[in-house]
């Protein structure tokens, strides 16, 4: 049971981004809540991931920037995490609790090295101060408010926004949302890695949120719903400060855990469904976040064109949007009168003639006289000479069963008439 449950923790994981090894992965006892029993733990790309042997239980990511502390205890053999909201606990590890704890916290301190490392690399003329205030908010992704970065929010900005085509469409998001509901972030695009990743997220009315990628590579503003639609009612962003804030939060953690990458997000389904991206569909179904950030989205708006793009914006505002009012129906609702017509002799009578009407268009039907394929409005057939080819034809045989004379024979070049009517009836023989 544990090979297969191995197995399918190495395929889902690999669906979801992850570069395992081919050493196996440790099985250990875990408590977790009102849970306990044996899981497999797996660490990668600053990522602990504890799966349960039971298949009714789901598996649980410990991202390395929700570590706030871990403690080792080689006498009873237990390592405990703290976690923002609880805590997991490694008994029976025996010896193996400083090896595991080291492990472990080696997660929590990467991820602060990072956020020193981009931080520096981000403002390098900031005071100590400031740098540090900034590493311990900045960690591995983690939105930061205007309330938690405080003065250092300028230097920020002044820093990130070196762009004229990012900085003219935040400042555009900004007048548009206020300024006051919004949330920076940085982190790397792989644990351990230089390269940096910045991005901000603007709430907007509407119960939309805007996320504006500032670094390389990024060209377009994706627009996410903050609230779920069926309990919108149409608050403004400080209303509903909180669905902005679990917003924020999870579209972030769906960005690290995507590898940063935004088509799983914004691809349509008719498109998400073909064979090209069978990748994204299988990484939707193996990362919750990523799937839960799809189910926000609303819309993305490419940099091509500002004008276009802050049409597009606006078009997306409830209060610039072209309403469509709607005449009240059903049995209550008053009748729909016809406006008068003017009389006859204002109306402008066109006359019609001839050359008024439109002709009907013609087509190509096969002759009854040769066979060919020839216009259907043909006066001569341009295969067989014959006039009016399409005319009715009489033959002696239909003449004589309807008591009508016949006319002078048919030339040799006429071809037989082979018509069901025209043929010979069987009791001819009696007149």
């Amino acid at each position: 049971m544990a090979q297969l449950r191995e197995r399918r923790t190495r395929q889902r994981l690999g669906d979801a981004f992850a570069q395992l090894g081919d050493d196996p992965l440790p099985l250990l006892e875990y408590r977790l809540g009102d849970q306990h029993g044996v899981a497999l733990l797996v660490l990668h790309a600053g990522v602990a991931e504890l799966v349960p042997l039971a298949d009714a239980v789901r598996a649980t990511r410990i991202r390395r920037v929700q570590i706030g502390s871990v403690e080792a205890d080689r006498a009873g053999g237990l390592v405990r995490l703290t976690l923002p909201a609880t805590t997991v606990e490694l008994p029976g590890l025996g010896a193996a609790a400083t090896a595991w704890g080291q492990r472990l916290g080696e997660l929590r301190d990467g991820a602060l090295r990072d956020a020193a490392r981009l931080v520096g690399g981000r403002v390098p003329d900031a005071p100590f101060g400031s740098r540090n205030l900034l590493g311990r908010l900045l960690v591995d992704g983690r939105p930061a408010s205007v309330a938690d970065l405080g003065a250092e929010l300028a230097r920020i900005d002044g820093s990130v926004l070196t762009e004229l085509t990012f900085a003219a469409s935040f400042r555009d998001l900004l007048a548009r949302g206020g300024g006051d509901v919004r949330w920076f972030a940085l982190a790397p695009d792989r644990p351990g890695s230089d390269t940096r990743k910045a991005w901000y997220l603007v709430a907007l009315p509407g119960n939309l949120i805007a996320l504006e990628l500032v670094s390389e590579a990024a060209h377009a503003t994706y627009l996410f719903r903050s609230a779920p639609r069926s309990t919108y009612t149409g608050e403004g962003p400080a209303a509903i400060a909180e669905q902005h804030v679990a917003a924020a939060r999870d579209i972030s953690a769906a960005l690290i855990d995507a590898r940063f990458l935004r088509e799983p997000m914004a691809l349509p389904m008719a498109q998400l469904a073909s064979a090209r991206y069978l990748r994204y569909r299988l990484a939707l179904a193996a990362l919750p976040s990523l799937a839960a950030a799809r189910r926000r989205f609303v819309a993305r708006l490419v940099h091509d064109d500002p004008t276009r793009w802050a049409k597009a914006l606006d078009d997306l505002s409830p209060d610039t949007r072209r309403r469509v009012t709607r005449r009240p129906s059903g049995p209550g609702a008053p009748r729909r009168r016809r406006p008068p017509r003017p009389p006859e002799q204002t109306r402008a009578k066109t006359p019609v003639t001839a050359t008024s009407r439109r002709p009907m268009p013609a087509y190509k039907v096969a002759s009854p006289r040769c066979a060919n394929v020839i216009m259907r409005d043909a006066a001569v057939c341009p295969f067989c000479h014959a006039k009016d080819p399409f005319a009715p034809m009489r033959c002696a045989a239909a003449a004589r069963s309807s008591r009508i004379r016949a006319g002078p024979p048919a030339s040799a070049a006429a071809p037989p008439c082979r018509s069901r009517a025209h043929r010979r009836p069987p009791w001819a023989h009696r007149q």
